[in-house]
């Protein structure tokens, strides 16, 4: 397998979930071994665990008490997803647009301008033993796995929510399961939720446009939904992005159970805090 990068620039723009404004991102080729670059205000942050971080419901890239760019995990999915390795992503905006709450936006856009096979093998890092990270809200492990990719186990609890309940999924990451199976899954909240928190100038890019409302008894959404457990899929949609945070094509075996960005974040670091838990191997 070569790394890979696109084949030419590609302009995003949409309106951002949280303050309602209008976002642009640029992504650019980059060349090998570079990785996932963001640049935010003309200055560079490589998506590592140094300049990432968890906010409540979305993951940030950049200064956590200075300047930063929210709301990357529905980018940096599609990336992990369609197997890009090295990328630039430039932007003067605070947010990612949230496009319809799924990553069917970046997938398409980067399928009309392509994908460039680089000449260098590509990476991986490869799990060697069990880790995991577990609090009261939920626990999340990463394992070994024979499989020669990243196999994702995932659960959420939502017993007192009808329209959602307790769903379970469990899938193979590769290029045609990502595209066909989780990108198009999008974000969820309950009306309620969404209500309030526009009553407090919060999150005010969120519309039935831009993601999935419920309520305790129905989906509220008129055109209903995409897959009938839409919502574990987009859990699943989630991980992919926060587990790029490892930096590489991953070979493990993945488990979640009701966690969040939060805690694939504390997991991630788990991993990388000793280097007995896993190798960089070419593929």
């Amino acid at each position: 397998m070569q790394q890979k990068t696109i084949s030419r620039e590609i302009v995003i723009s949409g309106i951002g979930q949280h303050k309602g404004t209008e976002n642009t991102v640029i992504l650019k080729p980059a060349s090998v071994d570079s990785g996932i670059v963001f640049k935010i205000g003309g200055k560079e942050y490589l998506y590592n665990i140094e300049n990432v971080f968890g906010e409540t419901g979305y993951t940030c890239v950049g200064q956590k008490d200075g300047r930063n760019l929210k709301t990357v995990e529905h980018l940096i999915s599609t990336l992990n997803g369609l197997g890009i390795d090295n990328l630039i992503v430039e932007t003067e905006s605070e947010e990612v647009p949230i496009c319809d709450g799924s990553a069917v936006k970046f997938v398409e856009e980067i399928e009309k301008a392509g994908l460039k096979l680089q000449n260098a093998p590509k990476k991986a890092i490869k799990i060697l033993k069990k880790v995991n990270y577990t609090d009261e809200k939920g626990d999340v492990s990463i394992e070994p796995s024979d499989a020669g990719n990243l196999t994702l186990d995932v659960m959420i609890d939502y017993s007192g929510v009808k329209p959602i309940g307790i769903q379970k999924i469990k899938i193979d990451l590769d290029e045609d399961n990502y595209k066909n199976l989780i990108s198009p899954a999008r974000t969820y909240a309950r009306m309620s939720d969404v209500e309030f928190l526009h009553s407090k100038g919060l999150c005010l890019g969120a519309t039935l446009k831009s993601g999935i409302a419920v309520d305790e008894e129905k989906v509220i959404n008129p055109e209903g939904l995409r897959f009938k457990d839409e919502f574990v899929r987009h859990k699943v949609l989630d991980a992919v992005g926060d587990l790029y945070l490892l930096g590489h094509y991953i070979i493990g075996y993945y488990k979640n159970s009701k966690g969040g960005h939060f805690h694939n974040n504390q997991l991630v670091r788990a991993v990388l805090s000793d280097k007995s838990n896993y190798e960089i191997v070419e593929i």
